[in-house]
């Protein structure tokens, strides 16, 4: 099992969940749904679709897999942007 600074990725997995659905919570409270609340800047609602996006990765256990190329992202790039869909490389 693949480890950044001793962690597992099962375990930074958990924290990056719980990091994205506080994130998702800052967003929707008061307002309801950013999806299709206008009270909501674009880029809100834009943040708000990365983060559904990446917990939904998480879910179907693609969280970690470029959406490019198909290779493993680094750990460190998905602790630093854990909204991103792909690996450094394709980044470019």
């Amino acid at each position: 099992m693949t480890t950044i600074s001793g962690t597992t990725m099962d375990t930074m997995h958990v924290q990056i969940r719980q990091q994205l659905e506080a994130e998702l919570h800052r967003l929707v409270q008061g307002t309801g749904d950013p999806a299709g609340d206008p009270r909501v800047l674009p880029a809100g609602r834009l943040e708000a679709a990365a983060i559904r996006s990446a917990l939904k990765r998480l879910d179907n256990g693609t969280y970690e897999e470029c959406s490019k190329c198909g290779k493993p992202i680094d750990a460190r790039r998905l602790v630093a942007l854990p909204t991103t869909t792909t690996c450094l490389r394709c980044s470019i």
